[in-house]
């Protein structure tokens, strides 16, 4: 009879060890043991490391994307857009600290595996900054330079908090965070002028 809850456990032990060593500096038998269930188990559901790493960083990524377009649609003006965007990165990274981490250190080799008619966070955060645009709400920027900054800033903050650079959660932060990520879209919208 084949245990219950044996993928959870799977991608579970394969987030947290990701997140501290990398992909590549983790084996399947390593994933197998720290889930408490047999290679051949893994196998089952996952054909290989890479496969699983794939699947758990587009899962994440797309879900959060999501989240952020429904997000989007919630308030009524920019600052509030953004305000919420950045509240729920952060309360991201407060819930599950492995798996931001992990998606941080996987993104440079898997993010280049999304179709670009998916929607991303990267398109999320652009689409947000287009619509304040449209409405005048904020001057004309690059729109997806504009999402680097914003991202930028959470992320950047994420990462000296990974290193303990900063204490306590993420969140008590994101306030102070959208205030910097609005002053940094309102400063490429001036050196744009």
């Amino acid at each position: 009879m084949r245990s219950v809850g044996v993928k959870p456990k799977i991608e579970q032990a394969a987030i947290e060890l990701f997140a501290a060593h990398g992909v590549d500096g983790v084996s399947i038998g390593e994933i197998a043991a720290a889930a408490g269930v047999s290679q051949g188990a893994l196998y089952r559901h996952y054909p290989s490391k890479e496969e699983l790493a794939w699947s758990l960083f587009s899962e994440a990524y797309l879900r959060t994307g999501a989240e952020l377009d429904a997000l989007g649609h919630q308030d009524d003006n920019f600052a509030a857009h953004l305000g919420a965007m950045v509240a729920h990165f952060c309360a991201l990274y407060d819930s599950d600290p492995a798996l931001f981490r992990f998606m941080l250190i996987a993104q440079h080799g898997l993010l280049p595996r999304i179709d670009a008619d998916q929607r991303t966070v990267i398109e999320a955060v652009a689409d947000t900054v287009a619509a304040a645009i449209a409405t005048g709400e904020t001057p004309p920027v690059d729109r997806l330079e504009a999402a680097a900054a914003i991202i930028g800033i959470v992320l950047q903050t994420a990462v000296f908090h990974i290193y303990d650079r900063l204490p306590g959660p993420l969140s008590s932060r994101a306030p102070a965070l959208a205030r910097a990520a609005l002053a940094a879209v309102a400063a490429l919208g001036a050196a744009a002028a």
